[in-house]
């Protein structure tokens, strides 16, 4: 008794009956109660319907009877004129003590309401600092929109075939980050989903380079891989440049054919590829990496993401068209 008098954690000390023999004095000041007034009482009459609700009593006579403890049991309490408080209850069956050798129950009361506001205040925040983090991506999405239609508009009024072939790749570029961001702002995670990212991108090349579907087809084979964000811009910044790259060099003289950009996940790593049946490079069978065209910034970008990606590159030519292959 005079230990559970002077626990510093709230104790109730019950009978068979769920009358209380001895409380703490902790308890008495925790919930505003007279521990000598209360004593002798049955837990439903200490004023709150929490404390006599048919689930707790349910729950303490099982202790009673199955001997098993009732662990981290959560309830909310209103005490009259008081806010809501969230308490835990643990209860342990007391086996053959006190002079007639009764079996009592040990109820322990933890204070969880500091707690679980505490944790509903990182929640709200942790939401709505994503909804400001997917109104972030919203806006810088747009803006890389803006930039990218600056750049189109530039490179229609430019007179020199260099320097729109040129703007057009930046254009190009610009929407390859920008497309990543959209799909980070309809994400709920920092992940993006490769097949819907990759088919926009060339959704995107299409539109802009290929006059003709119908002589010049870019398909899309993306497994259901998912990268994070810093990776999705690497790998979508290299398929641009390799889809642009079989545009330019492939097909001259408005020759007929198809691109293909694959993506496939594996036991050890992934693969990126962009294969083409157009006019083909000179050489033979499979080497390592090699300018993919005249150097240029292009081939500068691919090799510098690749390196950034632990991945190296190959090319497969001599037959009909070229395969660019990017493996980690």
């Amino acid at each position: 008794m005079a230990v559970i008098a002077a626990s510093v954690t709230p104790l109730l000390l019950l009978d068979d009956a769920l009358v209380i023999i001895a409380a703490s004095r902790s308890f008495g000041s925790a919930f505003d109660f007279d521990v000598e007034g209360i004593r002798g009482k049955p837990l439903g009459a200490l004023g709150s319907d929490a404390w006599g609700a048919d689930h707790l009593r349910l729950m303490l006579t099982a202790v009673q009877v199955g001997g098993d403890p009732l662990r981290n049991h959560e309830i909310s309490l209103t005490p009259r004129g008081k806010p809501t408080q969230r308490l835990r209850l643990d209860a342990e069956l007391l086996s053959d003590v006190g002079q007639k050798g009764d079996d009592l129950i040990l109820l322990t009361i933890t204070d969880l309401t500091g707690i679980r506001a505490q944790e509903t205040e990182e929640k709200i925040s942790h939401q709505d600092k994503d909804v400001q983090l997917q109104e972030l991506q919203h806006r810088i999405a747009n803006s890389l929109q803006v930039i990218a239609s600056m750049l189109m508009q530039g490179a229609r009024r430019t007179t020199s075939a260099e320097a729109r072939c040129q703007i057009e790749e930046a254009h190009h570029r610009v929407l390859a980050v920008a497309a990543v961001q959209n799909h980070l702002a309809m994400a709920r995670t920092g992940n993006v989903r490769l097949r819907a990212y990759l088919t926009t991108l060339c959704r995107n090349i299409t539109a802009s380079m290929i006059a003709d579907p119908a002589q010049l087809s870019l398909e899309v084979q993306v497994d259901e891989s998912i990268a994070d964000a810093d990776d999705a811009m690497s790998i979508g910044l290299i398929a641009t440049e390799l889809v642009i790259n079989a545009l330019k060099h492939a097909f001259p003289d408005h020759h007929p054919g198809k691109i293909t950009l694959s993506y496939r996940t594996t036991a050890g790593g992934w693969t990126l590829m962009v294969s083409d049946n157009g006019v083909g490079m000179n050489g033979a069978a499979m080497r390592a990496v090699a300018p993919l065209a005249p150097p240029g910034l292009g081939t500068v970008i691919v090799e510098a993401l690749a390196r950034k990606l632990g991945a190296h590159v190959m090319i497969a030519f001599g037959g009909p068209g070229t395969t660019v292959s990017i493996s980690r």
